[in-house]
């Protein structure tokens, strides 16, 4: 009982799952919201929301650090959302196998 479409992801994802797991598009999908995330956490910080974090954050030098730091956690969400859609892909793979193989 399988719908044409998840036959076409089984046949999709059975040549690749056993390639390298980089995959550009996730990538830059979980990229792309760790940088969202960085610009809003700037922006709180900018309007003086919290006024701590604006005086922490207008400290000499620290500018550089907090762009690096966005910089370093988008890329962690990128490869995180990356490896979380190769995992949500395999699992689905595995049920369509199983409800394959108990026809």
């Amino acid at each position: 009982m399988i719908s044409p479409e998840e036959e076409k992801f089984y046949q999709m994802w059975e040549k690749e799952r056993l390639q390298p797991q980089y995959k550009r598009r996730p990538f830059l999908r979980g990229l792309s919201v760790g940088l969202i995330l960085g610009m809003i956490a700037l922006t709180l910080s900018e309007l003086g929301w919290y006024e701590r974090a604006h005086m922490v954050a207008n400290s000499r030098g620290n500018e550089t650090w907090i762009i690096i730091s966005i910089l370093v956690i988008s890329i962690g969400f990128g490869w995180l959302y990356q490896q979380f859609t190769s995992e949500m892909n395999e699992q689905r793979f595995q049920e369509l196998k199983h409800i394959k193989n108990k026809k």
